[in-house]
């Protein structure tokens, strides 16, 4: 409902340009989606821009796609190092009006009817690989008929791509390979609740749940068989593994966890349990000294309020310090609403990686998405890196020491 609100009054805006701060010591790339216009059938351009200098420049024009690509980008997930791209393909709907005859065509997730209007075709969006090198964009099909793509992520380093797939014949963990252009089966499971790299690449760590009750954490190599570490009586959300694989952080309902990696020992963080719908994410510093806690609790109702937190905890001793936190009331109006989520370590610095989805509802509803700079210790602003401007869809990000 929020994102077609935001749809509909886009078109009143003008299309910002973006724009860079200089972030020293921040290597990388900021990747966004931007709508061409505010059109119910308005394609998508993906642009690139440097964390350290320059201006934002288009590295796919939609024009440029092949012509079996029938609906828009509406997410992109860059690999490690930049040089690959996975792009989301949106559905695109053909719709007519039974008295007139006459037919339009939206595209995104979802449409909207109008008086006597019917949908005479609808083509499912798929993904789709694109190549820095050649500048190559071919289709990869991750998901058969009947599936749906709920998690998708490079590996830390390499260039393999992890997809969680649902269907009706269940769920399973696939890993796709763009040398071989080969995809193969990880896992099989009744319900997947998380899945995260290894910080070596080397395996997955997932929570899977065998019934309502209990999650399974179970360590997935790429080549062998899985280990299971050990079982919470609780859903967990979110888990992380630490970078030397001694230490495994889980976060539920209850709060969030150290366990030993055989799970005999256990540490609870001293932040507060989640209360209404638990969401966040949980990732070790490259050393493994310090474990960033993100946490977000979202309510119901048209007002929805969502309370989102921001730790670090050392690993050694579990003391935590409180580094930020936002209170936002989602449709709240007037005011500005940003939802935030932590992406990982900046590298090369004790600080982290912060993306925001903003939304100004003071007179004319801009949206646009934000990627921050987060000292890890408390009582330090954030520094804004880059910002995609109203209409802006998507936002990732792509660095390391090498570039």
């Amino acid at each position: 409902m929020r994102y077609l609100l935001w749809l509909a009054v886009c078109g009143m805006m003008a299309l910002a340009g973006s724009f860079a701060v200089r972030a020293e010591g921040v290597p990388g790339a900021a990747v966004f989606v931007k709508l061409t216009d505010d059109a119910d059938d308005a394609r998508s351009d993906v642009y690139v821009q440097s964390l350290a200098f320059g201006e934002a420049k288009v590295l796919i024009d939609h024009a440029a796609l092949p012509k079996t690509f029938r609906g828009r980008i509406e997410r992109v997930f860059p690999s490690a190092d930049g040089a690959l791209l996975l792009l989301e393909e949106s559905n695109s709907y053909t719709i007519r009006d039974k008295k007139t005859g006459a037919t339009r065509q939206e595209l995104g997730m979802g449409y909207t009817l109008i008086g006597d209007e019917v949908v005479t075709e609808e083509n499912t969006g798929g993904y789709w690989l694109w190549t820095r090198t050649t500048g190559a964009v071919k289709n990869i099909p991750l998901t058969a008929a009947h599936e749906d793509a709920y998690l998708l992520s490079w590996s830390p380093r390499g260039r393999l791509l992890l997809a969680h797939i649902s269907g009706m014949k269940g769920q399973t963990l696939r890993l796709f390979d763009p040398a071989t252009g080969k995809i193969r089966l990880l896992r099989t499971m009744p319900e997947l609740t998380f899945a995260v790299w290894a910080p070596d690449a080397s395996a997955v760590l997932i929570g899977e749940k065998p019934n309502e009750k209990t999650t399974r954490l179970v360590l997935v190599p790429l080549n062998g068989k899985a280990q299971l570490l050990f079982s919470r009586p609780s859903r967990v959300f979110t888990g992380a593994i630490s970078p030397d694989g001694r230490q495994v952080a889980v976060g539920d309902k209850t709060g969030f966890y150290l366990f030993s990696r055989d799970g005999r020992t256990k540490k609870k963080l001293a932040i507060p349990a989640i209360e209404g719908f638990p969401e966040g994410n949980l990732i070790f510093s490259p050393d493994g000294n310090t474990l960033a806690v993100f946490s977000s609790s979202t309510g119901s109702g048209l007002y929805a309020n969502v309370n989102e937190t921001l730790w670090t905890v050392e690993t050694k001793t579990a003391a935590a310090k409180r580094v930020a936190e936002w209170e936002v009331t989602l449709g709240n109006s007037p005011g500005e609403d940003t939802t935030h989520n932590l992406l990982g370590w900046a590298p090369g610095q004790r600080a982290l990686l912060m993306i925001g989805m903003c939304c100004t509802i003071a007179g004319p509803m801009t949206e646009w998405s934000k990627l921050w700079l987060q000292p890890a210790d408390p009582a330090q602003p954030a520094r804004l890196l880059t910002d995609t401007g109203p209409c802006g869809i998507d936002l990732a990000y792509y660095g390391s020491a090498d570039l």
